[in-house]
């Protein structure tokens, strides 16, 4: 799952240049680093819930020596605030985060983007809502005809 995560990174990368989004903290989800209990801030965690290659080819519009495999993933971005605030905040940022995919997308990967209801996690005592998206790319190389 390297180069799906490598596309993740990308995007995170993207998500985090955006000033409308510089008090989110961007976390890996199943890092080896804890994550503060309570949640003093706003956390997205970040992670890849399926993944699939969809297809391989040879050959297309660009070249016939073009070859290689399409991969489909299935992302989320948990968005955490502290429970204290009652979310405040929360749904503002769930919504920039929406927006900022269309701006950190530079590879145009990303499809199917939502977000979900507010929902409160008892474990962390925490508000939170998902931001789920599809990526679809492909793993290409130039082969020798």
């Amino acid at each position: 799952m390297t180069q799906i995560n490598e596309q993740m990174d990308a995007i995170v990368r993207g998500l985090k240049a955006l000033p409308s989004l510089s008090e989110v903290r961007f976390v890996r989800e199943y890092v080896s680093a804890p994550v503060e209990t309570p949640v003093s801030g706003f956390i997205a965690v970040v992670g890849v819930k399926s993944a699939a290659q969809s297809r391989a080819f040879i050959g297309g519009d660009a070249t016939a020596s073009l070859k290689g495999e399409m991969y489909t993933a299935v992302a989320e971005i948990c968005l955490y605030a502290p429970c204290g605030g009652n979310g405040n905040g929360l749904s503002e940022l769930a919504g920039e985060i929406l927006n900022g995919l269309r701006t950190a997308d530079t590879a145009g990967i990303i499809s199917e983007a939502s977000v979900s209801p507010i929902a409160f996690d008892t474990e962390l005592n925490t508000v939170f809502r998902s931001i789920g998206f599809r990526l679809e790319f492909c793993l290409c190389e130039e082969g020798s005809t």
